[in-house]
């Protein structure tokens, strides 16, 4: 529940967005707060499974949301390099055969844009991609969709 005028969890920046889940969290000490990129700095065991759900970007867009919208990292394509780049540092921290899932959409909005398609195939240069999971939303709300996909990835490098 928010305070009167406060702002939706979904329109804050990624720090009052930690403050928040902190809030309403016990376990505090496995809250962080920090930019993915920069997995190896947080000191993390290796990880035997790993389930994550990345910012969505269309293809036609040029505002990426992994560099905040700065227009030196516009594009597409830099968003799905950068993607490869991130998902090879959480493999690094990962034990080898491990399972990582990524859970995304491919996106409808204004035009068709693979972003599932196109994550499997960019992932697939540091993760052995083994298959998919369909996820159906039973009770999905109005206008949502009414089911996403998961890619299931092996870590075979370690």
């Amino acid at each position: 529940m928010r305070a009167e005028g406060q702002a939706p969890l979904w329109d804050r920046s990624d720090r009052q967005r930690c403050e928040c889940v902190g809030e309403r969290i016990t376990a505090k000490y496995h809250l962080i707060c920090g930019d993915s990129a920069e997995l190896a700095a947080f000191d993390l065991p290796e990880m035997d499974f790993c389930i994550t759900s990345p910012p969505y970007m269309p293809h036609w867009h040029k505002w990426n949301p992994l560099y905040n919208g700065d227009p030196d990292y516009d594009g597409y394509d830099v968003y799905l390099k950068r993607m490869q780049e991130i998902y090879g540092r959480i493999c690094r921290r990962m034990k080898t055969n491990a399972y990582l899932v990524v859970q995304a959409d491919n996106l409808t909005n204004e035009q068709f844009s693979p972003l599932v398609w196109d994550l499997g195939r960019t992932l697939s240069a540091v993760m052995t991609l083994e298959g998919e999971i369909m996820v159906n939303w039973s009770g999905a709300v109005k206008g949502g969709s009414p089911f996403t996909q998961c890619l299931v990835f092996r870590n075979a490098s370690g």
